[in-house]
């Protein structure tokens, strides 16, 4: 007998180092959230479409931006005196441009799961200068989570802005959406939601026009703005939604996109303020997942793990993109080119125009799609400034924040430090030296730092394998 309790105890004990080795494996790698405080010396600060000054300094305290050091403008109460808060590390940045920081109007959390998957996409926003973010459908809840850790200064990542679940009619589109079939459902659910400190409200294409309605009365009433897609049972005018996700509703059943039909669009949109977010990036990414064994090599796919790119993103398990071959990639291209007509139309009819990726979905990558973004609305005819002013100050003052996006006293500071003027040549956001987030200083080799432990964490044998079980274990439920 006590020879069996020596093996079992022996056996116990490996198999908790074991289940230890198995879980360091897993752990993700953490980066460091510094404090609150930051200050630059003799920095161009830009704020697109407005003004451009250079200033002797500018001081960041409690998260907020607490002095712009020029004639005129002093310390704010209660706030130290500056000579006293200078940093002689932040001297490196001495004759930068300083911009405020990027928001991304449409990203999906990804799930919540032991792999780290949220703190990496919140690293890879940071990383390339993404400083807020609106969540446009959580379907396990976590994004709540996810807000408090980061507004807490627990997690590195952008600012979040959340609208919750997506609601839709019964049945839903997505699995996860909360089914709401009348009026009545859909008054609850959007108190309910409101509890929940939601930013916004999402609708999608099944829903009814009566519980359309209802939400946006019960949203009306929270002070939300209700988002999403034009629902298939309500016309484009009637659904009065205050943004418009990937132009949906533009071509109705049965009819044809025309210019007229892209003018009366651009007409109505004008007239009720109706915004749009046309997340470009993502069709730009479904036409080029014709060809998915090139779309394996691009750099940025490589900044998630294996799995992504193989299994979460392989059109073979994805039922949406299933059956894609090369022979569908013109009727792709062509519906990516007449998305960028319907956004110049709205664009010159003077309809705002919101910055958005659609980042989970396949090889859109936090962060990098929303310059690749950037760019596919230059080519639909908006300036760079024209982009940064839509990625920042107008997606603050949509978001409810009049102040975000922007730099003066007492806004939040979300900035980006850059050698160049990315207002100038978007190229120049190759040069982002560092990330205030919150008020937190990031140097930019500190994010590339902490992104090169993680893809050295993907290749762990251990992580690896593991990850792609619980990728593939996952795929039947789509």
């Amino acid at each position: 007998m006590p020879q069996i309790l020596r093996r079992l105890t022996i056996l116990g004990v490996g198999l908790i180092i074991a289940l230890g080795a198995l879980w360091m494996s897993l752990a993700p790698p953490h980066l460091e959230v510094p404090p609150p405080a930051v200050s630059l010396r003799d920095v161009t600060i830009v704020n697109p479409g407005r003004d451009r000054r250079t200033v002797p300094r500018l001081e960041v305290r409690g998260g907020r931006i607490a002095w712009l050091g020029e004639s005129g403008i002093g310390p704010r109460a209660g706030v130290e005196d500056p000579e006293q808060l200078f940093a002689p590390d932040t001297e490196r940045y001495a004759g930068a441009f300083v911009l405020p920081g990027l928001i991304d109007m449409h990203v999906h959390q990804p799930p919540d799961t032991p792999l780290g998957d949220v703190e990496l996409a919140a690293l890879l926003f940071l990383r390339h200068g993404v400083t807020a973010v609106r969540d446009t459908g959580s379907f396990d809840g976590a994004i709540f989570a996810t807000r408090r850790r980061i507004s807490a200064g627990e997690l590195p990542g952008p600012r979040i802005f959340t609208c919750g679940p997506i609601l839709d009619g019964d049945p839903p589109f997505w699995s996860g959406s909360r089914v709401v079939r009348d009026a009545a459902e859909a008054r609850r659910a959007v108190d309910e939601l409101a509890a929940q400190k939601v930013d916004c409200i999402k609708v999608y294409e099944r829903i009814s026009a009566e519980a359309l309605g209802a939400v946006r009365e019960a949203a009306e009433r929270h002070g939300l703005p209700v988002i999403g897609h034009v629902p298939d049972a309500v016309p484009f005018s009637e659904a009065r939604l205050a943004d418009v996700q990937h132009l949906t509703g533009i071509v109705e059943r049965g009819e044809q996109l025309t210019p007229a039909r892209i003018r009366a669009i651009a007409t109505v949109s004008a007239a009720l303020q109706i915004a749009h977010t046309p997340t470009l990036v993502f069709l730009e990414r479904v036409a080029k997942l014709t060809d998915y064994q090139h779309e394996l090599a691009d750099p940025a796919a490589r900044l998630l793990p294996r799995y992504y790119r193989e299994i979460l993103w392989n059109p073979a398990y994805d039922p949406r993109l299933r059956g894609l071959s090369a022979g569908d990639e013109d009727a792709l291209r062509e519906t990516l080119r007449n998305a960028k007509l319907i956004v110049k139309a709205l664009h010159e009819a003077g309809v705002e125009i919101h910055v958005g990726t659609d980042a989970m979905n396949p090889f859109v990558v936090p962060g990098a799609s929303l310059h690749e973004e950037m760019w596919e609305l230059v080519d639909a005819g908006l300036t760079p400034e024209e982009v940064w002013i839509a990625a920042t100050r107008t997606a603050g003052k949509a978001l409810g924040q009049p102040t975000l996006g922007t730099i003066r006293l007492g806004a939040p500071a979300d900035l980006l430090v850059f050698r160049e003027d990315p207002t100038r040549d978007l190229n120049a956001l190759q040069t982002l030296e560092a990330v205030i987030a919150a008020g937190r200083l990031y140097p930019r080799e500190t994010l590339q730092e902490a992104v090169g432990r993680w893809q050295q964490h993907f290749t762990d044998p251990v992580y690896d394998t593991a990850s792609m079980w619980l990728a593939g274990w996952l795929i039947p439920e789509r």
